[in-house]
């Protein structure tokens, strides 16, 4: 019996997991109990699958950081196999959405490129390290 419920998931689980089918991929959320109403809902997962292929990209919300003295929640995303050099992202946003950085890393976790949208200015990072800026107030 103790077996049954903790394959249920019903034995000190405080989350809410759904799972549903979007364009033939398996996407399975997970979320902390009462993360519902948070901007930042630290533990959240996010999983898809392509049952066909295998592929699968992976996200989990893992806190806050602060950027340039702007608060931003943070989360990494794996993918598998690596596509196009890219094996990891971590992205940051801010609540409203207003600012947003998007670093990808090979399989390496070395950065690859990064792009980056803080207090009205973009900047590109590309893989071979030159870096495009855009002031996007004027």
């Amino acid at each position: 019996m103790v077996a049954a419920l903790i394959t249920a998931g019903c034995v000190g689980d405080d989350t809410e997991t759904t799972t549903f089918t979007d364009d033939g991929m398996e996407v399975t959320t997970t979320m902390p109990e009462g993360a519902e109403d948070q901007w930042c809902p630290v533990g959240t997962t996010w999983e898809a699958v392509n049952p066909q292929t295998g592929e699968s990209m992976t996200m989990e919300i893992t806190g806050t950081e602060t950027v340039n003295g702007i608060e931003m929640c943070k989360a990494m995303v794996e993918i598998d196999p690596v596509v196009d050099g890219i094996a990891k992202m971590g992205y940051l946003w801010t609540e409203g959405g207003e600012s947003v950085i998007w670093t990808n890393y090979n399989k390496s976790g070395n950065v690859y490129s990064k792009v980056s949208m803080l207090d009205g200015k973009m900047s590109i990072t590309a893989e071979n390290g030159e870096v495009m800026e855009f002031d996007m107030t004027e």
